[in-house]
């Protein structure tokens, strides 16, 4: 019972070093990513902006592929509960498409080059990954509920599909919103703009003419 006493706070330090350096490089995969893109970034270079050793890299993740899916996944995780924490309550999908745009785009000001990888389907380096599934799901749903809600309110056209527009959209702001911001164009000129295009394809009789 001693031994295994005196060997826990050994194990807890061990564990914490372990954390400590998997967030570090994360931290750097994120930076280097976002500056150089997936194919310019190399493991070691991670490491090195990381200040860890290169075979410590590896000790924590198997290739390149996988840090990428991670800080991927952290950065679909942050613009979900970014966004969802600004939208109010509202009643109709032209409400609900102004404050979900207008968070997006203020997460992509705030965060310059994440909002790509937020939004990237992480399929595309690992057929077999679920968490973009999982997270871009999660956040289309917010789409696809006011869709279907809109819907039902006879708001949309008769051949609106919710649920494939909920995803469609997904598509539509990661191309649009960080070229927006790359063209200087104004949130709330990015906001009116795809929100007035949005409405117009699918709502019948928009308050906005």
């Amino acid at each position: 019972m001693t031994d295994a006493l005196e060997g826990k706070p050994a194990t807890d330090r061990a564990s914490k070093r372990k954390a400590e350096k998997r967030g570090r490089l994360l931290a750097a995969a994120r930076k280097l990513f976002i500056q150089r893109g997936y194919h310019e970034t190399r493991p070691q270079d991670i490491a090195k902006a990381a200040d860890v050793a290169h075979g410590t890299f590896y000790s924590h993740f198997h290739d390149k592929r996988e840090i990428f899916l991670a800080f991927a996944s952290e950065a679909q995780e942050d613009l979900h509960e970014f966004v969802t924490a600004r939208i109010p309550q509202v009643d109709s999908f032209e409400e609900y498409i102004h404050f979900s745009l207008n968070a997006i785009q203020e997460f992509a000001e705030q965060n310059p080059g994440l909002l790509r990888s937020a939004l990237v389907d992480t399929k595309v380096f690992d057929p077999t990954d679920s968490t973009s599934k999982f997270v871009r799901s999660k956040f289309a749903s917010g789409f696809i509920k006011i869709l279907m809600r809109a819907k039902t309110q006879d708001e949309l056209y008769d051949d609106v599909d919710p649920e494939l527009m909920g995803h469609a959209m997904m598509g539509l702001i990661q191309s649009s919103a960080p070229q927006a911001y790359r063209m200087g164009k104004s949130r709330e000129e990015f906001v009116e703009l795809l929100a007035n295009f949005l409405i117009r394809a699918m709502v019948k009789n928009p308050k906005k003419a």
